[in-house]
């Protein structure tokens, strides 16, 4: 834990360098990956499954890295009406925001000219879904709908399984939901490497989606710098802001704080406020664990929303008075809750946008996971031979 006062002469250096420190992958991260993508070029589904063996604990063959059809189809089964109720919710809420989001095409007829723009679908894209202390079935709702309702026609999900060679029941059974059927048991940067380059079972896809660690995310930039397919963003390690001016109950604060740090170790939470009592009373109202937990004390409003603006971070919560009058002056979060009964969670599950964003400062120029990512815009020109 970091605890900051802007009011110090220190402050500028201090939090540049925790800016600094995540926005950075690890060295030995990036310095491994490309040997990692070689060895599955080369190799393809033999350096998979040693990978898959390795770090996923996966002791089947080629042929078992693809889930079966009974496998996605009796997943229902294996969740109580409750799970599978609230997977349902969250689709059903899902599917009816993002449908608005289907752009147009449109066609400008001169004398002699036709000039259009239309969106046309992604043939092939690859989701990549995470299995960390928890499935995440709400991920697999946020990248295929999106891709199902943008048209594209081959959609192939990637996911770790257990030592056990078993996925998830949500996890399959939110697939179902979606209509993703091509589902493979393989996680990491070699489930990113097989994505990129096709190996085995799992076809070359033009475009991945997901979050991920610090592996995932370094292979997947690795996969775009080479050319190899395109990548949404880097979404992940999770982090959460919290503006605070004390008008709201400092256990919320708390409560948001930790939910988000639970997500690994190398997730980050900020809070800012006005008040060093506020602050005292967030940290003895919950506690908090997590090394990337950064309290700032702030001089006001203003300057909260300053640095709101210069971190860029994924979640945003806006626990002031009026937090309404704030929003025209907060350019670069992605995902923005207003006042304390709008929690992240109930955004990364059931609230209806995407949660799938862009992380470690991105957001100043990247967005939300949307339809549109899914698809890529065409420009056709027709011309007379008097218009030439």
């Amino acid at each position: 834990m970091k605890r900051l006062d802007t009011r110090k002469p220190n402050f500028a250096r201090e939090f540049s360098a925790i800016l600094k420190k995540r926005a950075s992958f690890r060295a030995e991260v990036e310095e491994k990956i490309p040997s990692l993508f070689a060895a599955v070029e080369k190799k393809e589904v033999a350096a998979l499954l040693k990978f898959a063996r390795k770090f996923d604990g996966f002791k089947g063959r080629a042929e078992d890295l693809k889930v079966s059809a009974q496998e996605i189809n009796s997943s229902l089964k294996a969740l109580s009406p409750a799970q599978a109720e609230a997977i349902a919710l969250a689709a059903k809420r899902i599917w009816k925001f993002h449908r608005r989001q289907l752009p147009k095409n449109y066609r400008l007829a001169e004398k002699g000219a036709v000039l259009e723009e239309r969106w046309v679908p992604l043939r092939r894209v690859g989701l990549y879904i995470p299995a960390g202390k928890a499935p995440l079935a709400s991920t697999v709702l946020m990248t295929a709908i999106p891709a199902r309702l943008a048209g594209v026609k081959e959609i192939a999900l990637a996911t770790p399984s257990s030592a056990a060679g078993q996925i998830h029941p949500a996890i399959l059974f939110a697939a179902r939901l979606a209509g993703i059927s091509e589902i493979y048991r393989v996680g990491g940067a070699h489930a990113i490497a097989a994505l990129a380059l096709g190996a085995g079972p799992i076809h070359k896809v033009d475009k991945i989606f997901g979050p991920g660690g610090v592996w995932v995310s370094a292979a997947k930039v690795y996969a775009q710098s080479r050319g190899l397919c395109g990548i949404d963003t880097l979404a992940g390690p999770s982090e959460i802001m919290v503006l605070a001016d004390g008008s709201a109950p400092p256990q919320f604060a708390a409560a948001d704080l930790a939910a988000q740090l639970e997500h690994g170790p190398d997730s980050w939470a900020f809070l800012l406020c006005s008040s060093q009592n506020y602050l005292d009373q967030v940290l003895s109202r919950q506690k908090i664990d997590g090394k990337n937990l950064v309290l700032v004390l702030v001089r006001g409003r203003k300057e909260m929303i300053e640095l709101a603006n210069r971190v860029a971070p994924e979640h945003l919560e806006l626990h002031l008075e009026k937090p309404e009058a704030a929003l025209g002056q907060l350019t670069a979060a992605p995902a923005i809750f207003l006042g304390p009964y709008s929690p992240v969670a109930a955004g990364d599950y059931v609230a209806g946008p995407n949660h799938s964003l862009p992380t470690a400062g991105r957001a100043a120029f990247d967005s939300p996971l949307g339809v549109w990512d899914f698809m890529k815009r065409q420009s056709i020109v027709s011309l007379s031979a008097e218009k030439l």
